[in-house]
């Protein structure tokens, strides 16, 4: 019976003990996951400032491309992915008029009856006016609809908000968030800058020639006599108020991580840019 009991005894402080070690294994994969993670974090926060550093350079030379394009930078041997892009190449869903978006729609696929109904509904809920377009939706037809939510009546506040209107699914807003802001405040875009997305609103524009037209920006220069390099369509710094969104991609052992900052230049030395955005994505 003794050895039994002593027998017993050494099982349960085994189980005890694989039970302490797995515990460990597990708090020990938690503690590093969340730092690779903060580290990731890190490097694409760099990764953001060099870029706003960028944009901030007066000297043409150094200046970086605005239209979206990824551009390679190594922070502490890790390579990052960056993107500027300046946004007034994309359409403003608070200042564009019916046309332009009806077209965009158009590029992603509508027909013309369902992307001008569509347009109504979108013009109806930044519009602070109660009356009713058309093809529209109000505070009445949300309700009847189901929604649990009405029409803002006002500015939207984000691209993501977009995904509330009436009528618009996940498909259609993944196809046109790329050529949307809420941040340049102009009723037209820069076509300069504009990614291809927002190029296929053009007039005879398709995939090619858009595409085609991406690819020359890299033998054009911003103003006449300027030593900028090429691919830098328009230098930044010469206009105070234009916001630029940031992208900082960092691949990780098990997928990617990303970072996105809206800023805007103020032209102030004291506090040259303001944040307008900051968000986080994990892949």
């Amino acid at each position: 019976m003794a050895l039994v009991s002593v027998l017993w005894g050494v099982a349960l402080l085994s189980v005890i003990a694989t039970s302490l070690l797995a515990a460990g294994n597990v708090s020990y994969r938690l503690a590093r996951n969340g730092v690779d993670l903060m580290q990731a974090e890190a490097i694409a926060d760099a990764g953001i400032n060099r870029a706003i550093l960028a944009l901030l350079d007066p000297r043409p030379d150094k200046q970086w491309r605005v239209d979206g394009i990824n551009q390679s930078f190594d922070f502490n041997g890790v390579p990052v992915r960056l993107a500027i892009q300046d946004e007034l190449g994309r359409i403003d869903l608070n200042y564009a008029d019916g046309s332009l978006l009806a077209g965009l729609f158009r590029s992603a696929g509508l027909d013309a009856i369902s992307a001008n109904s569509l347009v109504d509904k979108i013009l109806d809920w930044r519009d602070p006016n109660p009356a009713h377009r058309l093809n529209g939706a109000k505070q009445k037809d949300y309700r009847e609809a189901g929604y649990l939510y009405q029409p803002r009546n006002g500015p939207f506040q984000s691209v993501d908000e977009l995904k509330l209107v009436m009528g618009v699914g996940p498909e259609l807003f993944k196809q046109v968030e790329p050529a949307l802001t809420v941040y340049s405040g102009r009723q037209f875009f820069d076509p300069r800058v504009a990614p291809s997305e927002v190029l296929m609103v053009l007039p005879t524009m398709n995939a090619e020639t858009a595409g085609s037209l991406i690819a020359a920006r890299s033998g054009l220069q911003p103003d006449a006599g300027s030593t900028a390099p090429t691919g830098v369509v328009a230098p930044p710094t010469s206009a105070p108020g234009r916001a630029f969104m940031i992208c900082a991609e960092i691949q990780k052992s098990k997928g990617a991580l990303a970072r996105e900052a809206v800023i805007r230049l103020t032209g102030d030395l004291a506090q040259p840019y303001w944040v307008l955005s900051w968000r986080t994505k994990y892949d």
